[in-house]
């Protein structure tokens, strides 16, 4: 599907020459795409799926704050923090389809760390926690049966870069 138009804006602010903090804001606009702000019914038998007037995700617009700070503790260290924090997209009466993407985390937490290893290499680590979080409501074929969408999340990532 379309990726969704958004739009962000941020400051950073330098405390002193090796520490930095930045704040975000974003907005998705998640309604705009019809696969991803369709809602699953009545459009599910009147289209096909993500057409205008098919059924979607029903997912919601959504905002998004993003906060972090950067210290570079020496030539060689760069330490990462940051903090993430948004809007449930997925309302209660859209569970059903959004099994296949249960994106229901709202709060997120970053660390992470470069380490120069050379003037033209770096290794880079960070691990990112996304906090348990869930959506409860009704199936919307079987209005007998309650759905909860549940999600739990941690990610590693690592780098490394070369620099001609």
């Amino acid at each position: 599907f379309d990726i969704p138009a958004n739009w962000s804006i941020g400051l950073a602010a330098k405390a002193t020459p090796d520490l930095t903090f930045a704040l975000d804001l974003q907005k998705i606009y998640y309604s705009d795409v019809n696969a991803v702000g369709n809602a699953m019914l009545p459009n599910l038998q009147t289209s096909l799926l993500g057409d205008n007037g098919g059924a979607g995700f029903g997912w919601e617009d959504m905002t998004v704050i993003k906060a972090g700070a950067q210290w570079k503790s020496s030539p060689e260290w760069t330490w990462r923090a940051g903090l993430s924090f948004a809007d449930q997209p997925i309302p209660d009466s859209e569970v059903l389809f959004n099994i296949l993407a249960p994106g229901v985390i709202e709060t997120h937490a970053t660390l992470g760390f470069t380490r120069a290893l050379a003037a033209n290499q770096d290794l880079d680590v960070a691990l990112m926690r996304g906090f348990s979080n869930s959506v409860s409501g009704t199936n919307a074929l079987d209005p007998a049966q309650t759905i909860e969408l549940k999600m739990d999340q941690w990610e590693i990532a690592l780098g490394y870069s070369y620099k001609f």
